[in-house]
Order: C-alpha cells, then sequence, then structure tokens
C-alpha cells in the first residue's frame, strides 16, 4: 500500500511539474494606414483614415486612439492652460472585444479649427489578459490645398 501511495504522489508532483505556464503574448499591431495612403498627414475639416492588423491571442478587449499637439508632452499642466481649445481625440472602440484577429479601419473628423503642425497618434490595444501594445506615430495636421482653379462655363 505504501509503495502505491508513494508511486501516486511522486506521479502527481511529476506531472504538475511537467506542465507548462501558458504564456500568451502580447498583441501585435500593424499599422498599415495613417492618413491617405500612408501620408501621415490629416487635413483640417476633413477626415483622418486609419487602418490596422491585430493579432491578439488573448483576445481583445479596447483599442484606443490618442491624437495630441506633439508639445503637450513637455509641461502637461502649463500647456493644457496655454492651449485649451486645441483639437485632440481620446477614443476608446470596444466594439472588437473578444476578437482574436481583426482589421480595423475607422475614419476620424479632424476639426476645421485645428491647428496645424505635429500631433503625437498613439494606437494602444489592450488584451483580456491586461497587456498592451502601443504603436505611436507623427502626425502632420495642414490646411487642405485647394490648387484646382474652377472653371466657369
Amino acid at each position: 500500500m505504501k509503495i502505491i501511495a508513494i508511486v501516486l504522489i511522486g506521479g502527481i508532483f511529476f506531472l504538475n511539474a511537467c506542465k507548462k505556464d501558458e504564456v500568451i503574448p502580447k498583441p501585435e499591431v500593424n499599422l498599415t494606414e495613417l492618413g491617405y495612403e500612408n501620408s501621415k498627414i490629416g487635413y483640417t475639416g476633413s477626415d483622418l483614415h486609419i487602418e490596422a492588423e491585430i493579432v491578439a491571442e488573448g483576445t481583445i478587449e479596447t483599442i484606443q486612439i490618442e491624437i495630441h499637439p506633439e508639445g503637450e508632452h513637455e509641461d502637461k499642466a502649463l500647456y493644457t492652460k496655454l492651449h485649451e481649445e486645441e483639437w485632440e481625440v481620446d477614443t476608446t472602440y470596444t466594439e472588437f472585444s473578444g476578437l482574436k484577429n481583426t482589421t480595423f479601419h475607422k475614419h476620424i473628423d479632424i476639426s476645421a479649427e485645428a491647428d496645424t503642425g505635429t500631433y503625437h497618434f498613439h494606437f494602444i490595444v489592450t488584451d483580456k489578459e491586461g497587456q498592451q501594445t502601443t504603436v505611436e506615430e507623427e502626425l502632420e495636421i495642414r490646411y487642405p490645398d485647394d490648387s484646382v482653379v474652377p472653371e466657369i462655363s
């Protein structure tokens, strides 16, 4: 009886020791387009095209997009006070929750009053395990270029 008990206990320890902790990798993000034809340029009074391929073995919980002027990283309190009316985006998408693979395709409106210049773009994917992957890019906001002369007939 003792030998059988020792063999069973040893077998249980052996089986538990052989189990590997399954490590789920962080989400993978491939930002394929930011702006028309991936130009990384947006135009005031228009929309910004964003497309990304996402693979998340831990399944997607949220996708967040943040866009803010470049100077905001310096002294956020002072910058916010000086530029209270600046165009910014902080949007969280939950419609992709529960998916492992998806193509993210959205258009974000850029205010006609948005200041031109350099902005920071953050694309953040959080999975159900709490792991995050962030892709950051520089984004330029410009006035639209209307170089086509109208023709009167």
